[in-house]
């Protein structure tokens, strides 16, 4: 069930993420948020219940930061994309230490970028950490066949997992690119 909602959050954050800086904030805390708890083998519940916990924490952080909601938003964005590559990178063994340094590094770097380049920077990291959070679900809920999306075990496995990645991103840019120009959004 955890599986299918990080899919479902992840699509909307792909496809549509950039029409709601708020709604991408949310989606990314979430996805953030499980993706970690994903990682260190929480159960189903407890995973829900962190990712919900993170969306509300970006929610007071975006009330608190209104001014700075392009960083904030890229600060999220960031740690989903820091999340998932901590994935890919630690090879099958949650190194604390490892998430410790690579989660908040690209979420700083993708908040700096958010905050210089706004709206175009997160149609693109909206769909990166929304791809992500798709692949990272459909992994987890189909480990049988697809397990190699949530936590390669070879090369190979990382290098499929990154061109999928790739192209899913792309595909969301581009779905975001026909809502971007059609109308307003709030910000």
């Amino acid at each position: 069930m955890s599986a299918l909602a990080i899919i479902l959050v992840g699509l909307a954050l792909c496809l549509a993420g950039s029409l709601s800086v708020r709604l991408a904030v949310l989606a990314a805390g979430f996805g953030v948020a499980w993706t970690l708890a994903e990682a260190f083998d929480a159960d189903t519940g407890t995973a829900v219940l962190i990712g919900l916990g993170g969306a509300v924490l970006a929610a007071v952080l975006t009330l608190l930061v209104a001014r700075l909601l392009f960083f904030v938003g890229g600060l999220c964005l960031g740690a989903v994309i820091g999340a998932r590559l901590f994935v890919l990178v630690q090879g099958g063994s949650a190194d604390v230490l490892l998430a410790v340094i690579v989660v908040p590094a690209v979420a700083f770097v993708c908040a700096l970028l958010a905050r210089r380049f706004e709206r175009p920077f997160l149609v693109w990291a909206t769909a990166l950490g929304g791809a992500a959070l798709v692949l990272s679900g459909v992994g987890r809920l189909w480990a049988g066949v697809a397990g190699e999306l949530w936590r390669p075990t070879s090369s190979a496995g990382v290098v499929l997992v990154l061109a999928l990645w790739i192209a899913l991103a792309v595909a969301g840019r581009v779905a975001q690119g026909r809502w971007v120009r059609s109308g307003p959004r709030d910000g």
